[in-house]
């Protein structure tokens, strides 16, 4: 059978944190069953939350990833700087040069799926080919019955967005269940229904990517889909559990949740080619910024944890926050998380904050007089509030 060649591939990682250096797994896999190009690259996405410097622009909302590039949260007045995967894979790509791959390129999400659409449509004489690529299995996000679901923004959005730019592909899945993020028996079933092509993972291309997470990415950025999949992989169990914890932070706040993970070691001996057409995703909207994701999503289907409960960005001017702590917490922490997030709020960390206005409704009365309730006709279903005065 003939095995596919290509001239020039991308694989992109679809939901940030370690899918960028899962793409690593996915480039080996290909090669090992006979897939070969002439020049690889890898990508990953580009929180719309979050600053970055020394990058090269690529053109239409992508950039070139380099070992010196570093990421930052920034709230006003505060500019932290915190882990970026992508430059630490950057830097494994320059010294090493593995599998003929080039260089990494990091695709903006600041202007959501269709500007995911628009980087991949320009880039066409650049990529013969995509290989989307998931490691745990949450890009198959199926709706509200999925209750632990953590991280369902990023994968949709890449998504959606590669359906809509027409590019050549395939999704690249690996290590059903060890992202917490679905349970096993959905999943497989998930696979089945998707037509999902299996090929067994070789204990060398496992060895040979556990080798490189331990050398570049784990002194920088631990996580847990990786070393669960490293371990499920070995396992001979049938099950195996860990407890997930669940992390929602504000300034130097941190609150945890936690809940069962359930892994299936044998749908981890394996990877899956899918057909990205075959996954029926409700979170995978058209959209063009994040707040028209978190509308058309948390607002007009149903609330979840995402990327977005806490953060930052910037709508009409003025910096903003997502004031809306993830439902997995109890009604305790969410209460005081939103008590935290007006008192920053009137001490200028941001202009407004976004809010549903079933949230605000837990404030007291006197406190809700202190501010401004302002609505807005595409905020529809959220409370943009501002405080009366400042602290």
């Amino acid at each position: 059978m003939d095995t596919p060649q290509f001239k020039n591939i991308l694989f992109l990682g679809m939901g940030g944190g370690n899918d960028v250096f899962s793409t690593l797994l996915a480039a080996k896999s290909l090669w090992n069953i006979g897939w070969r190009w002439q020049e690889a690259f890898l990508g990953g996405v580009l929180s719309p939350f979050h600053e970055y410097t020394d990058l090269i622009d690529y053109g239409y909302g992508a950039w070139w990833t380099r070992p010196e590039s570093t990421r930052f949260l920034v709230r006003m007045h505060e500019r932290r700087k915190i882990s970026f995967v992508d430059a630490k894979v950057a830097e494994l790509v320059r010294e090493n040069r593995p599998l003929n791959i080039s260089g990494v390129l990091g695709f903006s999400l600041e202007e959501g799926s269709i500007g995911m659409a628009d980087a991949l449509m320009h880039a066409r004489d650049n990529f013969d080919y995509v290989v989307l690529v998931d490691v745990g299995g949450d890009c198959f996000y199926r709706g509200a019955q999925d209750t632990h679901v953590i991280s369902p923004m990023f994968d949709s959005m890449v998504l959606r967005g590669f359906l809509d730019s027409g590019k050549p592909g395939i999704l690249f899945e690996a290590g059903p269940g060890t992202d917490g993020e679905m349970d096993p028996e959905v999943l497989q079933d998930i696979l089945r229904q998707a037509s999902a092509v299996p090929f067994p993972l070789k204990p060398g291309v496992m060895d040979w990517w556990a080798q490189n997470y331990r050398i570049w990415i784990a002194p920088v950025r631990t996580g847990n889909t990786v070393p669960r999949t490293i371990e499920a992989f070995a396992s001979g169990e049938k099950e195996v559990q860990y407890p997930h914890r669940v992390r929602a932070h504000m300034g130097s706040t941190r609150l945890y949740t936690s809940f069962t993970q359930r892994v299936w070691p044998a749908l981890c001996k394996y990877f899956y080619l899918v057909k990205p057409e075959a996954i029926h995703n409700p979170f995978a909207v058209e959209c063009r910024f994040p707040e028209d994701w978190f509308i058309q999503t948390q607002v007009h289907q149903h609330r979840t944890c995402c990327e977005a409960n806490l953060e930052y960005t910037r709508i009409m001017g003025k910096q903003c926050q997502f004031l809306t702590p993830a439902p997995l917490f109890p009604l305790a922490d969410q209460q005081a998380i939103i008590a935290q997030g007006l008192q920053e709020l009137e001490q200028g960390i941001c202009d407004a904050a976004l809010m549903f206005p079933r949230d605000w409704e837990t404030v007291t009365l006197e406190r809700r007089n202190q501010f401004w309730v302002l609505s807005q006709p595409g905020l529809r279903g959220l409370a943009w509030v501002q405080p009366k005065r400042r602290l």
